[in-house]
């Protein structure tokens, strides 16, 4: 074996005792993290660890740290594992959503319109439920509509959906793009070709019963929901309600409490 080999095992070997990671050490000798690995089970580095009962410092304080016991697991330093699972501040993953359904809302990032919708929103419980039993009442109605409508179709088919398909040319640099104008231009001034862009559109048919059982699917969860709100706003107003009549049968309480003490000063006066 090379002598700078050998150097390097025995530098790799000092490094892997103070506590450092296979992969900076591989880093550091400019080889391999494969072989640093190799070189600790080929030579037994933990076996001679445990035998003699090294103790390792911490990285930073390694002159003035106590001596301990080297434990099983990631030593001080060990990067193996960053932003892995047991990681307990994981890199955040990128924002590849298309739309804002998933995308964290502050405050301070919305716009003015948005800002204004905070505004008008009401600040008491009771009328938030009854504004959410109005929408899923727009919304139940909305589809009853549209149930009918597919119902009252002669046809046991209806159009699902349309899609349009343009073709679409790419250009190197904007002379290129230019240029292709330029000809296209000639080419329909000397009648070679037809003006304007050419596209095809497709229509997908469907069941309408299959359309229709999508809708009143829908319609049962809206309905569900709306339930749920009118029951929620019922419990809301039975506690507010009982919360009111405590409230005033301690009134009566305390005057109570005030006109019998009123009463014990004049008695004392007396």
């Amino acid at each position: 074996m090379p002598k700078a080999s050998k150097e390097k095992i025995i530098e790799a070997e000092k490094l892997f005792n103070d506590g450092m990671a296979m992969v900076e050490i591989a880093i550091k000798l400019g080889v391999s993290d494969g072989t640093v690995r190799s070189w600790k089970n080929r030579y037994g580095w933990d076996n001679k660890s445990q035998k003699n009962n090294r103790n390792v410092a911490k990285k930073e304080d390694k002159k003035n740290a106590t001596l301990q016991k080297r434990k099983k697991g990631g030593q001080p330093g060990n990067k193996n594992a960053k932003g892995g699972s047991g990681n307990p501040k994981p890199k955040s993953p990128p924002n590849v959503t298309k739309h804002g359904g998933y995308v964290p809302v502050f405050m301070d990032s919305l716009d003015e319109e948005e800002q204004e919708l905070i505004a008008t929103i009401p600040k008491d419980t009771e009328l938030q439920l009854m504004e959410q039993i109005q929408l899923f009442s727009i919304r139940e109605r909305r589809l009853l509509k549209a149930i009918n409508k597919y119902r009252r179709l002669q046809s046991e088919v209806t159009i699902a959906d349309v899609s349009r398909y343009e073709d679409k040319r790419s250009f190197k640099n904007e002379e290129e793009e230019i240029e292709y104008n330029r000809r296209q231009k000639l080419k329909v001034e000397k009648e070679e070709i037809l003006p304007g862009k050419s596209y095809s559109i497709q229509t997908h048919t469907t069941n309408k019963d299959m359309i229709i059982a999508r809708l009143e699917q829908e319609l049962s969860t809206i309905q569900g929901k709306k339930t749920k709100a009118i029951e929620t706003l019922s419990k809301f107003r039975i506690e507010k309600a009982k919360l009111e009549n405590e409230s005033a049968g301690n009134e009566v309480v305390d005057d109570w409490i005030a006109a019998v003490l009123e009463e014990d000063e004049e008695d004392s006066d007396e």
